[in-house]
């Protein structure tokens, strides 16, 4: 079946709206993204126009009918970006792209409590009254289904030698930082459901975006991330530093540590550089704070800034994306470290996912993510070298920033007992 591309129509695409009595269930969704601390969830089924690139640009120009006087949604175009545009995103992310946006046919969205549906494209008022009704279906509780973790022989020896070789780069000077990731697998005895996944990220990680992206086979790519790229609501921009990590109960020893400090700085650096041209009165504390998450500590920074005018959520991604956080510095060295030694397709890890619309915007960095297909699922985590890492360090701090995931993928195993498995008590 042919997907409607976007297109500027004459008097724009249509859309229509109601309050809604409850949040739809989420097992049809393309798109979901949720923000407990902000009272903020989202979701979008179907498609009602699609734009695959990498910049946003194109569909902010694609005008919407909105209703006067109607409460703004969030979007509503949803989509997500590789971590590195110029790759293929390999044989592991089928059904997915390196850039795609998406306006759903149905966006249903909550506010502290309160429901909302919108409808877009030919039809949607006659679609309006159907999309209520699916919004008061609830789920079905998902069966009990024991996942375990798969232990590959020589990962450990292969991350090693990975962690050197990039030591090895760092003390000749042609880097200064790279961020290494791997990958861990699970399998289950029977097909993961992606709705009770999404409720216990959301449940456990409060802080965090958790957000789910469906590739066209039915897969999907979902996690509970810590970190934004941006928020743009009309000229004003947020951003954020986040990079330096400690295990939960060790704020003090993360704000001691000159590694996990110059770690942050270059993130640091790299934002408020990049944003020149872009914004003006550029804003952020002089020290980082620490800011805690479920199963992990890491270093804060919040910037915040005024979009010149002109500027758009397109111009930032094109600057900022990817940052020091997940590639390295200096960014093209270390783009290419990766691409040579890695050995390991990040696809939409470490990218960007999010949504976008006309003078509003909200991507995060896409980390603490898996993707599932099925009974399997394939878990990302990273962590930065720089000169004085250790390869058993960087190997514990990635199994650290695991345990959100395989909690929430019910391994049989503690997070403790699976990472034994793996070598890493």
């Amino acid at each position: 079946m042919a997907v409607p591309q976007a297109a500027a129509r004459q008097g724009g695409i249509r859309a229509a709206w109601a309050a809604a009595d409850a949040f739809p269930a989420l097992s049809a969704a393309g798109f979901f993204w949720s923000h407990p601390e902000e009272g903020l969830r989202v979701a979008a089924f179907g498609v009602a126009a699609r734009h695959e690139g990498v910049s946003p640009r194109a569909v902010l120009d694609v005008p919407i009918d909105w209703p006067e006087g109607a409460p703004e949604p969030p979007g509503p175009w949803f989509g997500a970006i590789a971590f590195d545009p110029a790759r293929a995103l390999g044989a592991a992310w089928d059904g997915f792209a390196v850039g795609r946006w998406t306006l759903p046919e149905t966006l249903a969205w909550s506010r502290s409590g309160r429901h909302y549906v919108a409808t877009f494209g030919d039809g949607c008022e006659r679609r309006l009254a159907s999309a209520l009704r699916a919004a008061k279906t609830q789920p079905h509780p998902a069966a009990p289904n024991t996942a375990r973790l798969v232990v590959r022989p020589g990962d450990r020896e292969r991350w090693h030698a990975l962690v050197n070789r990039a030591l090895e780069e760092i003390r000749a000077g042609s880097l200064d930082k790279v961020v290494l990731a791997r990958a861990l697998d699970v399998e289950a005895e029977g097909p993961l459901d992606t709705g009770s996944i999404l409720a216990r990220l959301e449940e456990r990680n409060p802080g965090c975006r958790t957000f789910l992206l469906r590739g066209d086979d039915g897969s999907a790519f979902l996690g509970a991330t810590p970190e934004t790229l941006c928020r743009i609501q009309g000229s004003t921009l947020r951003t954020e530093a986040l990079a330096g990590s400690a295990r939960p109960g060790a704020a003090a020893e993360l704000l001691g540590s000159q590694k996990d400090l110059r770690e942050h700085r270059w993130v640091v650096d790299h934002l408020t550089f990049a944003l020149q041209g872009l914004a003006t009165d550029e804003q952020h504390p002089r020290e980082p704070a620490v800011r805690a998450f479920a199963n992990v500590l890491h270093l804060h920074t919040p910037i915040r800034a005024r979009l010149l005018p002109g500027r758009s959520v397109a111009d930032v991604v094109a600057a900022l994306h990817p940052t020091p956080a997940v590639g390295g510095v200096p960014a093209a060295h270390a783009l290419s470290f990766l691409a040579d030694h890695e050995d390991l397709d990040r696809g939409l890890y470490a990218g960007l996912v999010g949504w976008v619309g006309l003078g509003r915007a909200e991507l995060a960095v896409a980390l603490r993510s898996a993707v599932v297909r099925g009974s399997r699922a394939r878990l990302f985590a990273g962590a930065g070298v720089v000169e004085g890492s250790s390869a058993e360090a960087e190997w514990a701090e990635t199994a650290l920033k695991s345990r959100a995931l395989l909690d929430a993928l019910e391994v049989s195993q503690s997070p403790r007992e699976a990472f034994a498995r793996e070598g890493t008590a």
